[in-house]
């Protein structure tokens, strides 16, 4: 049994985009989910390709983004003031969480406005501090690059797993992903998952020791899971024979061991 030192315990899954983080995220829910009996809380972070909720066969009624939209028209039209906002937004959330026997999951939606997010992020913040005191593990899958980190919002994070590929592209950005999480947040532990290698997997290990990142997981190329993503069936739905699932579930208690 896994010991969780301090409750929750949060958890930040991180990334280049189109590097399988949502999908990486979704094997780790189902290795959570499967093995342990923890009360989980997942938020699907990613404003722009919020693609967790489909992976888990779950579909929201509310995100993040129409409670700040009702919000602040209710602020505008009087109805209510800033000092409203704090009280409520709890309240709110916890409307918005879908609930299965073994997880709640919050999103944050897509923004039906142009410009960035940085409303939803420091609300998002807020969520983070707030309602995750009421669970055991907190799993965020957050937004591809850097905006989430720099802006702090995963700031009281206790890991990051840093998904990349085995190019050098994703592991640079893989290593700026981790600078940037050592200013902006306070994580206990840093690590990488390398995400459907084909190449010498001893090489990548060589590599990743030179550049001082602790390997979480080497996760090959599976058939089952590309199978899976071309059809748009749910992730969390592979068999427990997957190569995929298989290394995540090996690997887990070394990721979450603090």
């Amino acid at each position: 049994m896994l010991q969780i030192k301090k409750k929750p315990l949060i958890i930040a899954v991180v990334g280049k985009g189109g590097a399988g983080k949502t999908i990486i995220t979704t094997l780790l829910i189902k290795a959570l989910s499967t093995n342990y009996n923890y009360k989980l809380l997942l938020i699907d972070g990613d404003p722009t390709y919020p693609h967790l909720s489909k992976m888990l066969k779950l579909n929201p009624t509310r995100s993040l983004e129409a409670i700040k939209s009702e919000l602040i028209a209710n602020i505008q039209s009087g109805e209510k003031n800033g000092e409203d906002l704090a009280e409520i937004i709890d309240f709110q959330v916890y409307n918005a969480l879908v609930e299965t026997k073994q997880y709640s999951l919050f999103s944050i939606g897509q923004s039906e406005e142009p410009g960035c997010f940085c409303p939803s992020n420091a609300i998002m913040k807020k969520v983070i501090e707030s309602i995750s005191k009421d669970f055991e593990i907190v799993l965020i899958d957050c937004e591809a690059g850097l905006e989430q980190i720099n802006r702090m919002v995963i700031q009281s994070v206790d890991i990051v797993i840093i998904v990349s590929d085995e190019s050098q592209r994703s592991i640079n950005t893989a290593i700026s992903i981790r600078e940037s999480a050592k200013k902006f947040t306070n994580y206990k532990k840093i690590g990488i998952i390398i995400n459907r290698f084909k190449l010498d997997p001893n090489k990548i290990i060589v590599k990743l020791h030179e550049l001082n990142f602790e390997l979480f997981a080497l996760i090959p190329e599976d058939e089952i899971i590309r199978n899976y993503d071309a059809q748009g069936k749910p992730i969390i739905d592979i068999s427990e024979s997957a190569v995929s699932y298989q290394e995540i579930r090996y690997n887990l208690s070394k990721i979450l061991n603090l």
